[in-house]
């Protein structure tokens, strides 16, 4: 019935269009024939100025009669007639006649008029009765649509008015599951969860100064905590429940981006995972999808890309067929996303194209291959963001083309299993720990002989008691200093390395081949990772496995942390038995990505931990000295 009425009332206005349109032809055919016709009131106009032309001029009025006093006697009747005759003919020829007596000022008269145009009555013709009926025809069609109208409006009305239908089960489960309605749920309510997250935004990457009121309790100062100035934590338990995190990075381009890869669930007993590129969901999956689909929670590999504001729920969600180790920002192109898989295989993700992989590398099982056979366990960016360094639990380090990730560009064989490796961004040298407590420096080959030989590789004794967790080199040099063995010299070749006996040791390549100094935790835990801060020279961070953080400024002391021997606690409930094992400063050392499990904790330094009192790297390298723990340059 609906569309039966939407065609009629189609018609009847292209009906009222048409009668329109003639109308408008009629009028312009009638103006037309009007402007044809001669100007009537012009051609009137002219014989009138014409007539006027022609007339004779008026006669000159007679000379004024001088005032004499005539004697009464000499006024005869004939001249009293004469006078009066005279008078008459002055009148008839509207000559006015001057008095022999002194004559009065003449009056001033106002002559008053109205401006109008003239125009004929031809000009605008009376319509004609044909014209009124089609008006009134016109009219009376708006009011029956007006009318229609009204009635639609109230059907409206009375159908929004009925009982909505209740869907069942099977229904309902089919539009939650609609390809329209899913998106329009995920794109609405992450814009209001970004919405909601503002003020958590705010306090993460503007309230840097750490400003407090001056009522910190004694336990406030006592645990370290007034060198943190905000915190959250990040998790989404549906699709992170029961998995560790194993890797984290922060975006170089989106500063309120970060990354976290996941291991496999612990009910999983797959020990080297399946192939990273194995079918576990639909390919038309968006990444931006909270939703899960059949099997995605239960794949083996997991990636999150996290928003600041969001801390509930990951920006994209990334699935692959094996466990994910290891993972990385592209460092130009912000849609893509690199893993380093269980299996020996690297996988690139596209936000663009959904949650599976959209390249990997290629698979091998033969040890002679350049590829991993087995897993990756460590990834980092090199080459100023061109190419790609990857180590694999075998010991072997492959150097990747970001441009072709298929097969690597060279291979390195070393003699340990490797557990961790960090790049030292002044030289491009190489640092790798191992299981056995030893460390591997890779020199670059600018360092080494000539561009044709190998790489350069020098290996420590094994100077931890187990198993190296992690190595972290300084992310920049504050000063210009000459290469030593490959490493700079001065604070900028400073490496620290953990291990599971507890402790934080400090290196320098360029001078020696062993620690120059060892850092024992007092709660005898593991030790799980150190990095520097990008920003401060002296500042450094480790993380433990009994879920504390700890600061240390070397240009303030060389024994204790300046968080205490307690450092910080990440975890609120602190009984959860949560230890950290993994942290990642921002760029700019303002903010630290903690991991514990499957949550992650952002650390908002206040100013009193980043606060740099004059030259502290100058400080720290004195301090160092005067122990005669460095030599003096």
């Amino acid at each position: 019935m609906a569309d039966e009425a939407r065609s009629q009332r189609a018609a009847a206005l292209e009906e009222k269009k048409r009668r329109l349109e003639e109308l408008k032809a009629r009028r312009n055919r009638r103006v037309d024939t009007a402007s044809e016709a001669p100007p009537k009131a012009t051609a009137n106009l002219d014989e009138y100025i014409d007539g006027l032309l022609k007339s004779p001029a008026p006669s000159a009025p007679p000379p004024l009669v001088e005032d004499k006093e005539i004697p009464k006697a000499e006024i005869s009747a004939e001249t009293t007639e004469a006078a009066a005759e005279t008078a008459k003919e002055q009148n008839s020829s509207n000559v006015i006649a001057v008095a022999a007596a002194p004559t009065a000022p003449p009056a001033i008269h106002v002559e008053t008029f109205t401006i109008a145009t003239q125009t004929e009555e031809e000009d605008f013709p009376p319509g004609s009765e044909q014209d009124e009926e089609e008006t009134a025809e016109l009219n009376g069609e708006k009011q029956e649509d007006a009318v229609v109208d009204t009635e639609n409006a109230k059907k409206v009305e009375d159908d929004d008015a009925a009982e909505p239908k209740v869907l069942t089960a099977e229904e309902t489960e089919e539009q939650v599951a609609s390809v329209p309605f899913s998106s329009f749920l995920n794109t609405t309510s992450k814009k209001v969860e970004r919405l909601l997250g503002e003020s958590v935004l705010a306090d993460l990457l503007v309230n840097y100064v750490g400003e407090t009121d001056g009522l910190e309790s004694a336990e406030k100062v006592s645990d370290g905590s007034r060198y943190i100035s905000a915190r959250e934590v990040y998790e989404c338990a549906k699709w992170t429940n029961t998995r560790d995190v194993t890797d984290m990075d922060w975006s170089p381009l989106h500063r309120e981006l970060m990354l976290s890869s996941y291991h496999m669930p612990s009910s999983h007993s797959s020990l080297l995972g399946s192939a990273a590129l194995s079918a576990v969901s639909p390919d038309d999956t968006p990444s931006a999808s909270l939703a899960p689909r059949s099997g995605e929670l239960q794949s083996d590999g997991l990636a999150l890309v996290w928003s600041l504001a969001m801390p509930s729920r990951p920006e994209h969600i990334f699935t692959c067929g094996s466990p994910v180790l290891a993972a990385r920002f592209h460092p130009t192109e912000a849609p893509l996303v690199i893993g380093g898989c269980q299996s020996g295989q690297l996988v690139v993700w596209d936000v663009r194209a959904g949650r599976l992989p959209v390249q990997r590398s290629s698979m091998t099982t033969m040890v002679s291959s350049k590829g991993h056979t087995h897993p990756i366990c460590a990834m980092e960016i090199v080459e100023g963001g061109s190419g790609l360094l990857t180590a694999g639990t075998d010991g072997k380090i492959n150097f990747w083309s970001l441009a072709n990730l298929r097969d690597p560009a060279e291979t390195l064989q070393l003699g340990g299993n490797i557990s961790c490796l960090a790049v030292s961004p002044e030289s491009h040298s190489v640092v790798c720990g191992d299981e056995s407590g030893s460390l591997h420096f890779i020199l670059s080959q600018a360092a080494g002989a000539s561009r044709s030989s190998r790489r350069p590789i020098r290996t420590t004794p094994a100077e931890h008691f187990g198993m190296v967790t992690s190595v972290g080199t300084k992310p920049k040099a504050t000063g210009r200093a000459g290469l030593a063995k490959g490493f700079l010299r001065g604070s900028g070749g400073l490496i620290l390395s953990t291990g599971v006996d507890w402790t934080v040791k400090l290196w320098a390549p360029a001078y020696a081949d062993k620690p120059i100094l060892s850092l024992v935790s007092h709660s005898y835990d593991y030790m799980c990772d150190a990095q520097w801060n990008p920003s401060h020279p002296s500042l450094f961070a480790t993380a433990s496995s009994n879920g504390t953080v700890g600061l240390w400024n070397f240009a303030s002391s060389l024994e204790e942390p300046v968080t205490g021997s307690e450092g910080i606690v990440v975890e609120p409930d602190a009984g959860s038995g949560r230890g950290l094992n993994k942290l990642k400063w921002s760029k700019d050392g303002r903010r630290m990505l903690v991991s514990s499990a499957d949550r992650i904790h952002i650390l908002s330094m206040s100013e009193d931990a980043i606060r740099q009192e004059g030259d502290e790297d100058e400080k720290m390298m004195s301090n160092l000295t005067s122990r005669g723990l460095l030599e003096r340059e």
